[in-house]
Protein backbone atom coordinates (compact mmCIF):
# COMPACT_ATOMS: atom_id res chain seq x y z
CA UNK A 1 0.00 0.00 0.00
CA UNK A 2 1.09 3.40 -0.73
CA UNK A 3 1.43 6.21 1.83
CA UNK A 4 -1.59 8.63 2.17
CA UNK A 5 -0.25 11.32 0.34
CA UNK A 6 0.26 14.88 1.93
CA UNK A 7 -0.53 18.67 0.89
CA UNK A 8 1.66 21.59 1.19
CA UNK A 9 -0.44 22.81 3.48
CA UNK A 10 -0.05 19.92 6.40
CA UNK A 11 3.23 19.87 8.03
CA UNK A 12 4.17 17.65 11.01
CA UNK A 13 5.87 19.72 14.04
CA UNK A 14 9.58 18.04 12.85
CA UNK A 15 9.12 19.84 9.02
CA UNK A 16 8.17 23.03 10.69
CA UNK A 17 10.17 25.77 9.22
CA UNK A 18 11.47 27.84 12.15
CA UNK A 19 12.70 31.02 10.41
CA UNK A 20 10.61 34.16 10.84
CA UNK A 21 7.77 33.69 8.40
CA UNK A 22 7.20 30.12 9.74
CA UNK A 23 7.13 31.33 13.47
CA UNK A 24 4.83 34.13 12.32
CA UNK A 25 2.46 31.29 10.63
CA UNK A 26 2.68 28.62 13.71
CA UNK A 27 1.49 31.29 15.85
CA UNK A 28 -1.25 32.60 13.03
CA UNK A 29 -2.19 28.79 13.44
CA UNK A 30 -2.18 28.51 17.02
CA UNK A 31 -4.29 31.56 17.60
CA UNK A 32 -6.92 30.83 15.05
CA UNK A 33 -7.58 27.55 17.22
CA UNK A 34 -8.69 29.51 20.23
CA UNK A 35 -11.93 30.20 20.58
CA UNK A 36 -13.09 34.32 20.65
CA UNK A 37 -13.15 33.95 24.71
CA UNK A 38 -9.81 32.05 25.06
CA UNK A 39 -8.40 34.70 22.48
CA UNK A 40 -9.83 37.10 25.06
CA UNK A 41 -8.46 35.56 28.25
CA UNK A 42 -5.20 35.13 26.49
CA UNK A 43 -4.97 38.79 25.64
CA UNK A 44 -6.10 39.74 29.08
CA UNK A 45 -3.32 37.74 30.38
CA UNK A 46 -0.61 38.98 28.28
CA UNK A 47 -1.85 42.81 29.08
CA UNK A 48 -1.34 41.96 33.01
CA UNK A 49 1.80 40.68 32.31
CA UNK A 50 3.05 43.59 30.06
CA UNK A 51 2.13 45.70 33.07
CA UNK A 52 3.46 44.15 35.80
CA UNK A 53 7.21 44.41 33.27
CA UNK A 54 6.37 48.03 32.26
CA UNK A 55 9.37 49.85 33.62
CA UNK A 56 11.48 47.29 35.28
CA UNK A 57 14.56 47.84 33.49
CA UNK A 58 14.57 51.93 34.57
CA UNK A 59 14.36 50.61 38.01
CA UNK A 60 17.88 48.64 37.93
CA UNK A 61 18.70 46.37 40.17
CA UNK A 62 19.88 47.33 43.84
CA UNK A 63 23.98 46.19 44.01
CA UNK A 64 25.10 45.56 47.59
CA UNK A 65 22.29 45.79 49.97
CA UNK A 66 21.41 42.75 51.92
Amino acid sequence: MDAPSKSKTQTTPDEQAWDFAGTRRHHIRSGLRLTPSERLKWLEETVDEMRRLQGRARLGRVIGET
